[in-house]
C-alpha cells in the first residue's frame, strides 16, 4: 500500500494545468503574451485546464484507487468540465480580450490537462512510491575517495587527516582562482563595478544583470566545493550541517573584512586556528571540542567591539 504525500495532489494539478495550457495554444499558436490583455487572453486555456484538473482531485480525494474502468469516465468527465469553464472564462474575458480563442483549442487544453492529471498520478503510484526516499532527518553516509579519505597522514609527529589536506589545497586552489577571476578578466572587473555603483556601471555598457547571474553561479559553485570538503570531513551528511557553516562563514567574512576576499580567507583561517587551540589547550570546564564553537564567537565580538571593520579592513569607495 502506498502512501500519498500532502503535496503530490498540488504538484500533479499545477503541472497538469500548464501541460493543458501549452498543447491547447499549439494548434493556432494564439499570442498570448499581449503586455496589457494577456491573462484575459489565457483566461480560456487556464480556465479549461483547471476544470478538467478539479474534477480529477475530487475524484482522486474521494477514492484513490479508480478501477481502471472509471478511469476513462475521469478523464473524459474532466474534459467535459474543463471544457464548459473553459466557455465561462471565455465569454467572460472576451470583452479585455484581444486573442479570440477557438474551441478546438478549449477543447484541447482541457483533454490534455485531464490526461496529464492521470499520468501523473499513475507514475507516481507505479513507479515513486517504489523508491525508498531518505527521510530528512537521517543521516546520509558521504561518498569515500581513498586517495582522500584513507588513513591519516604523520608528518614530523603530527597527524593530519586527508581530508584536512584536500580543504587546504582546495582553499588555495579557489583563491587563486577567485583572485584572478576578480581581477584580470573583464566579467571579475565588471562585477567590482558593479558592486560599487550599479547605476554607472549600467551606463558604462556593463550587463549588470549577466553580472548578477555570473556572481550567483560562482557563490553556488564555491559552496558546492566547500560542502564536498566537510562532506569528506564528517563522513556523513544531513539537513542542519550547513547551519553553522553558513554562521562561520559569516563570522570569517566579518573578521576579515566584509567586501574583502583576501579577508575572508584569512578570517576563516584565524577562526580555524582559534578553534583548534582552544580546543587543545583551554583547561576547564571551558576547554575541549563542546566550546570551541563559542570561543570562535567571542572572536568574533572582540573583533567587532574593537576593530569593526576586520582584520584586514573592509574595502571603502570613495565616490566623487
Amino acid at each position: 500500500m502506498y502512501d500519498q504525500p500532502a503535496w503530490t495532489v498540488a504538484v500533479f494539478a499545477g503541472l497538469a494545468i500548464a501541460v493543458g495550457y501549452v498543447v491547447g495554444q499549439l494548434p493556432e499558436r494564439l499570442n498570448l503574451d499581449h503586455p496589457v490583455s494577456k491573462w484575459y487572453d489565457r483566461a480560456p486555456l487556464l480556465g479549461a485546464g483547471a476544470g478538467a484538473v478539479l474534477l480529477w482531485i475530487v475524484v482522486r480525494l474521494i477514492a484513490r484507487d479508480v478501477t481502471v474502468l472509471l478511469v476513462p469516465a475521469v478523464i473524459i468527465g474532466g474534459a467535459v468540465a474543463g471544457t464548459l469553464i473553459g466557455f465561462l472564462f471565455a465569454s467572460a474575458a472576451r470583452k479585455q480580450a484581444r486573442t479570440t480563442t477557438s474551441p478546438k483549442a478549449i477543447v484541447l487544453a482541457a483533454a490534455s490537462a485531464a490526461v496529464a492529471a492521470e499520468l501523473g498520478w499513475v507514475i507516481f503510484k507505479t513507479l515513486l512510491t517504489s523508491i525508498e526516499w531518505p527521510t530528512a532527518k537521517q543521516r546520509i553516509p558521504f561518498p569515500q575517495i581513498d586517495v582522500v579519505t584513507g588513513s591519516a597522514l604523520t608528518v614530523g609527529g603530527v597527524t593530519i587527516q586527508r581530508s584536512a589536506v584536500f580543504t587546504m589545497a582546495a582553499l588555495a586552489v579557489c583563491a587563486i582562482l577567485l583572485w584572478f577571476f576578480i581581477n584580470r578578466t573583464r566579467i571579475g572587473r565588471g562585477m567590482q563595478a558593479v558592486s560599487q555603483d550599479p547605476d554607472t556601471a549600467r551606463l558604462m555598457g556593463i550587463n549588470v544583470d549577466r553580472i548578477i547571474v555570473v556572481a550567483f553561479a560562482l557563490g553556488a559553485v564555491l559552496a558546492a566545493i566547500a560542502g564536498v570538503s566537510q562532506g569528506l570531513q564528517n563522513n556523513n551528511i544531513e539537513f542542519r550541517m550547513g547551519f553553522l557553516a553558513g554562521l562561520k562563514a559569516f563570522t570569517a567574512a566579518v573578521l576579515g573584512g566584509i567586501g574583502n576576499i583576501y579577508g575572508a580567507v584569512v578570517g576563516g583561517l584565524v577562526l580555524g586556528v582559534v578553534e583548534a587551540m582552544a580546543t587543545q589547550y583551554i583547561p576547564g570546564q571551558f576547554g575541549g571540542s563542546t566550546w570551541k564553537d563559542a570561543w570562535a564567537f567571542v572572536i568574533l565580538i572582540l573583533v567587532l567591539v574593537f576593530r569593526p571593520q576586520g582584520l584586514l579592513g573592509a574595502r571603502v569607495v570613495d565616490r566623487a
